[in-house]
């Protein structure tokens, strides 16, 4: 591939074995490899961690080189949620990821349900409030519709799937803010000065982090890495422009 691109890395799976598990082999120095030719930005559906919590930890790891550079879908929703009046309501989040909410009220008459959490921890009886609001007209985000990630060593259900619990009882659908949301991206090719078409989403999830980029006009390249499975390449609505054993194999693709 010619010339110079503006390349969004995934985290989990990607660049680290688990949310806050170590950096795959060779990561590190692969981004920064890539970084002395192109500009890079960390672009995560991880909702589990607060930002703060997971910039200062991959900047740890050698793979961030500042908290800026890193995007998760809190960043969208804290930019979108207030500009459409819905800056308050429900928050189905746990306790450990609430740090990024302090601009969210949380009010059981507000007008927005917000889905941040895999809801591992919660009862379907916990839900039910959610739900109601949602039948009365609520409006519905959810962090991510990603179905499931890797968590030591085994695939769990991600966010997507406690929100589609509530899309099917509620007849609505939850709108998105992470990848692949067209905010999500659009934001990131808007603090880099860049168009969409300038984008290279690299990622583990061919799903999200590669057909729906490609819907929206990225360059998305899968790695055979994290939660991918074999023939995931071809289960998705768009094929990858690439698919790579693994981060490493990046700067050799990108050469002209």
């Amino acid at each position: 591939m010619a010339g110079r691109a503006f390349i969004c890395l995934d985290v989990d799976g990607t660049l680290t074995d688990g949310v806050r598990g170590p950096a795959l082999p060779g990561a590190a120095e692969t981004v920064a490899a890539l970084r002395a030719k192109h500009p890079v930005r960390l672009v995560t559906n991880t909702t589990s961690v607060p930002h703060a919590d997971l910039a200062k930890f991959l900047i740890g790891q050698g793979l961030l080189d500042a908290p800026g550079h890193l995007w998760t879908p809190v960043l969208v929703a804290k930019a979108e949620l207030p500009s459409r009046g819905h800056e308050s309501g429900m928050l189905i989040a746990d306790p450990g990821q609430r740090a990024d909410y302090s601009w969210f009220r949380e009010d059981p008459e507000g007008p927005a349900v917000l889905v941040a959490t895999e809801a591992h921890a919660w009862r379907v009886a916990d839900l039910q409030p959610a739900f109601r609001r949602l039948l009365d007209g609520a409006a519905f985000y959810a962090l991510t519709q990603n179905r499931y990630f890797r968590k030591d060593g085994e695939l769990v259900t991600d966010v997507g799937a406690a929100a589609a619990l509530l899309a099917y009882a509620a007849g609505c659908q939850a709108e998105t803010l992470g990848k692949p949301s067209r905010l999500l991206f659009e934001a990131v090719a808007r603090e880099a000065g860049v168009q969409l078409g300038d984008l290279v989403m690299v990622g583990d999830d061919a799903e999200f982090d590669v057909a729906a980029p490609v819907e929206l006009g990225l360059r998305g390249v899968l790695v055979r890495t994290g939660k991918y499975r074999a023939g995931d390449e071809a289960r998705g609505s768009r094929r990858p422009t690439a698919t790579l054993d693994s981060i490493r194999d990046l700067p050799r693709w990108l050469e002209p």
